[in-house]
């Protein structure tokens, strides 16, 4: 459903091919090594089977000195999100310590990482 509302809403810039809407899995991404500068990933990797594997994938498709950001409005110690973990099959909200430390489990070198001064909300940017 998310795609397809994606393409409707990029259409023009689809039709312009100045944007190309894909549905992949994070664990074997079909794009090849060293394609991309940037890659992001907003309110997903709740549902990332395999953390550090996904991360490594998206790892071996950035660039060197590419990018990976991540924003999440968990930081994985909330109460509200921990409850949503309890209900929503396969949910998992990760800390950021969790996080930074996976990254470095899959390559990246320089992790950033930032945390709302009163919400739950994180971001957290790698790279290669």
């Amino acid at each position: 459903l998310c795609v397809e509302k994606t393409r409707q809403y990029n259409q023009q810039f689809i039709k312009e091919k100045r944007c190309d809407v894909l549905e992949a899995n994070v664990q074997a991404l079909p794009f090849p090594t060293d394609s991309f500068e940037m890659a992001t990933a907003f309110e997903t990797i709740y549902f990332w089977p395999g953390l550090e594997d996904c991360f490594k994938e998206v790892y071996r498709v950035l660039s060197h000195g590419g990018y990976l950001c991540i924003v999440s409005e968990s930081d994985g110690e909330d109460a509200e999100s921990q409850k949503y973990e309890k209900i929503i099959d396969g949910m998992h909200n990760y800390t950021l310590i969790q996080i930074k430390e996976t990254l470095k489990k899959a390559g990246f070198k320089t992790i950033d990482c930032f945390h709302h001064e009163v919400k739950p909300w994180i971001a957290v940017i790698a790279r290669k």
